[in-house]
Parts: C-alpha cells; sequence; structure tokens
C-alpha cells in the first residue's frame, strides 16, 4: 500500500509540474536552405537562398520558400512574381497550368531540345504515390515546325513515337532509346547528345 501511495504521489507530483502542451500552430521542421536564385518578370536574376525541406518533393512545383541576403527569415515567394527559380543545379520555369493558376516544372535538359518534369500527386491501385508529367520543347524549331517550339507533352507509353520528330535530324541517338520501356536517364542522356551537336 506504501508503494502504491508512493507512485500515486510521483505520478500527481510530475502532473503538477509538466508544462501544459500550447495550442496553435503544429511543430515544423527549421528551414534548411542553400544557395539559390530566382528570376522576377523583368528577367533579373535575385540571388539568395532557396529552402530545399519542403514539406514534400512535388510543393517545388508549386513554389519555394526564398531568404533574402542579410535576412533571417524564409519566406514564400508567389507564383505571380517569379517565373524561375533553382538550387543544387535544378532549374524551374513558370509555366499556365490552366485558366486560373500556373506551376513550375523542372528543366532536366537545356539547350536547343528543351525536356521537362512536372510532379503531381496521383493514386494508382488505390494508393497514394507522386507521378510525372514530362515536357519537350525545340527552341530551334524552323517555320514549318513552329508548333515544335512549343511546350508538347510527352506520352510515357509511346514517348519514342512521341520523340522521333524532334530527334529527326539526328536519328542515331534516337535509335539507342528502348522502343517499350521509358527511362528518364535514357532520355536525358540522348537529348543532352542531340544537343551536342547544335552547341555554339
Amino acid at each position: 500500500m506504501k508503494k502504491f501511495l508512493a507512485i500515486l504521489l510521483v505520478t500527481f507530483t510530475f502532473a503538477a509540474t509538466a508544462q501544459p502542451v500550447k495550442k496553435g500552430k503544429d511543430p515544423s521542421m527549421a528551414a534548411v536552405t542553400t544557395k539559390g536564385y530566382y528570376l522576377n518578370l523583368k528577367g533579373d536574376t535575385v540571388k539568395g537562398e532557396v529552402q530545399t525541406n519542403l514539406e514534400s518533393e512535388i510543393a517545388f512545383y508549386q513554389g519555394f520558400n526564398f531568404k533574402a541576403p542579410g535576412s533571417t527569415k524564409v519566406t514564400p515567394v508567389s507564383p505571380k512574381k517569379v517565373k524561375g527559380y533553382g538550387f543544387n543545379d535544378r532549374h524551374f520555369v513558370l509555366v499556365p497550368y490552366d485558366a486560373q493558376s500556373q506551376v513550375y516544372i523542372e528543366q532536366l535538359v537545356n539547350g536547343r531540345l528543351k525536356f521537362y518534369e512536372y510532379k503531381y500527386n496521383d493514386t494508382k491501385e488505390g494508393r497514394p504515390v507522386i507521378s510525372s508529367m514530362y515536357y519537350i520543347q525545340d527552341s530551334k524549331a524552323e517555320e514549318k515546325d513552329k508548333e515544335m517550339a512549343e511546350l508538347k507533352p510527352i506520352s510515357i507509353k509511346f514517348y519514342k513515337k512521341d520523340l522521333k520528330p524532334y530527334m529527326k535530324d539526328q536519328p542515331v541517338t534516337w535509335n539507342d532509346l528502348d522502343k517499350f520501356t521509358f527511362n528518364k536517364e535514357a532520355v536525358i542522356n540522348a537529348l543532352k547528345e542531340f544537343n551536342k551537336y547544335y552547341e555554339n
């Protein structure tokens, strides 16, 4: 009985001295930042730091948080004011998503042929997953192929067929791609190889 009372006394003492849980914001991790930049609407480069530990990978495609030089705070930057940003050799470009909104897509290849990825929340077999959409653009398309200068989606299933008109000038790089299986790294390497022929 004495042991029970002693335990009860210790429990009450602990409960009385314990700090109450504060209501309000949920706890969050401190921002981790790295050197980065953004391009304002005038095309000027603004250097500073970009937060790299956002709540999920897809958050980078919706917006980003930026710390200006000399500042201690990381603040969200509106896509309405910034047309691109980057950090750690990753570069994001703002594009229209629908009539009301814009999103960022990541530039995976730069050069004559530009290759982009957009990640989004999806569901497969009843489970949440992150899926990707891919886009291509020919920055030096001739007048007869001017529609190729626009950003075009690539079907994962028929990606090789979709890439063929863009890579027809260098068919060897296109032929090396697997006909049946889309592999992002293989596409990146093929497009980089293609672009080498057009570097100044």
